[in-house]
């Protein structure tokens, strides 16, 4: 595990002038003299309503304990566009969610607090793995608490898969073991059904973000620390042949949409509609089909990542939660109680309140239908670790789904993590979409050639810029 969690760079409060509740930034309290605690990332009324009202009877079961601390719901999540002005003009939520390529642009700039003592005090500090602790310290404080983990895997369209034949004769699904496969399946698919048998996004960063393991397996790379700085190496032969398989699969096999310009929210729908067959997902986008597209739990499959001819490897990923940096130590240690009471922290022994908590956001999800339950999660603390293991016997109670058909990505043996790249990833991403764009409006588009450029300018317009 600890190996796991080296590879990852991988709730949200406001202070400030606070109407109905009269607190100050300053003070941190409500006119009442209570601890004021704005949390993000707060279920909206109207497009989650069990949500929402499962954690208002949080709020107030933790008030009910906590007389001297006000929850005050937020409903910002964090967005790269919006981060920056509300950092600079303290109005973040005090307790903020983020993801894991965006840390080291938090620490570098100061947007979230230390935690160190707190982390101490609560028993939290020595669970953490130092591979971990490396990510979200500086200095040897603690600035950050991991919150989630995933890996990105192949969702399946059991549907169109069942129409062209690539089933057992008992109806499970074949899942394909490589990316030859892969492609050979997408193809067939495609012959059959008259439907896209692979879907790719190119927009939105989205494509760079998923051709990044793509080519990890092809054994490419796209960057390494020098003597002289960081350098792009993703005009490489490698990645080249990670391109040129997708651009065959387009040009030459027809199995990819014949809209180019897709998101990854293209690519949940087109999935969840019986468009397309397969894409690279992590948990929470196969969850969409079920809560967005309304997909029956049988007719989704979902495999781990397949292996290339260099590599057996997918992307890890993850998020942090955060406390703004101008929280007072009361707030603080008010962030730290909530975020114990909701589950979200290790415990050696969980208390029937927190476990009472936990069990609510499971039968919430499975009365919302709202996603799986049955895919394992990949954990960052010890598997002995209480929350862990009332979490993992929660899963088996409310699984939703034939486990046969989540199977593949369950096991993750054999299978590298690997986290994002460590440098201007989203300047990556977006370098790479357009790489993606290219190859697949061109048919004549030489792959090697669009990297070169691609990478020149990465090199000269964003890893020039690292310090």
């Amino acid at each position: 595990m600890k190996k796991v969690v080296s590879l990852l760079l991988s709730a949200t409060m406001a202070v400030g002038l606070m109407s109905g509740c009269g607190g100050t930034k300053e003070a941190g309290k409500t006119e009442d003299g209570k601890i004021f605690l704005s949390v993000g990332n707060w279920p909206d009324p109207d497009s989650k309503p069990d949500s929402y009202k499962t954690e208002m009877e949080k709020k107030e079961a933790f008030e009910a304990k906590y007389p001297d601390i006000h929850v005050e719901p937020d409903y910002w999540a964090y967005d790269v566009q919006t981060f920056a002005a509300k950092a600079e003009g303290e109005t973040l939520p005090i307790v903020y969610n983020t993801f894991a390529t965006e840390v080291k642009k938090i620490l570098e700039l100061g947007y979230s607090a230390d935690v160190t003592e707190v982390m101490k005090q609560y028993d939290y500090y020595d669970m953490i793995s130092d591979e971990i602790m490396s990510q979200i310290s500086r200095d040897g404080k603690v600035y950050m608490v991991p919150s989630s983990l995933y890996s990105l895997g192949l969702v399946m369209n059991m549907n169109l898969f069942r129409e062209a034949g690539l089933v057992n004769s008992d109806g499970t699904p074949i899942f394909p073991k490589t990316f030859d496969e892969v492609r050979s399946m997408a193809k067939t698919i495609t012959e059959k059904t008259g439907k896209a048998g692979f879907i790719f996004p190119t927009t939105g960063n989205g494509g760079g973000w998923n051709f990044t393991p793509l080519a990890w397996n092809f054994g490419g790379t796209f960057m390494e620390e020098t003597d002289e700085g960081w350098k792009a190496t993703f005009a490489s032969e490698e990645v080249a042949s990670a391109l040129q398989w997708l651009r065959d699969m387009k040009w030459e096999d027809n199995s990819l949409p014949a809209t180019t310009l897709v998101s990854n929210d293209d690519t949940s729908k087109l999935i969840g509609t019986d468009q397309a067959a397969m894409s690279f997902a992590h948990p929470g986008q196969v969850d969409l089909l079920i809560s967005q597209y309304g997909m029956d739990f049988n007719d989704i499959a979902y495999a781990k990542m397949p292996a290339g001819p260099q590599r057996h490897v997918t992307l890890v990923g993850g998020g942090y939660i955060c406390i703004a940096p101008n929280a007072t130590p009361e707030q603080i240690d008010a962030a730290f109680k909530w975020l114990e009471f909701k589950g979200n922290m290790p415990k050696h022994e969980l208390p029937e309140e927190i476990k009472q908590s936990i069990y609510k956001d499971f039968e919430t999800k499975a009365n919302e239908k709202r996603g799986i339950i049955g895919i394992h999660d990949i954990s960052f603390w010890s598997e002995e670790e209480a929350t862990r293991k009332y979490k993992l016997e929660l899963t088996e109670q409310f699984h939703n789904i034939d486990p046969t058909l989540v199977a593949s990505y369950n096991d993750k043996t054999e299978v590298e993590l690997q986290a994002e790249e460590p440098q201007k990833a989203q300047d990556l991403y977006a370098t790479l979409d357009s790489c993606l764009q290219e190859v697949l409006t061109n048919k004549d588009a030489d792959c090697m050639q669009v990297l070169e450029k691609a990478a020149a300018d990465f090199q000269n317009n964003h890893l020039n810029n690292v310090k």
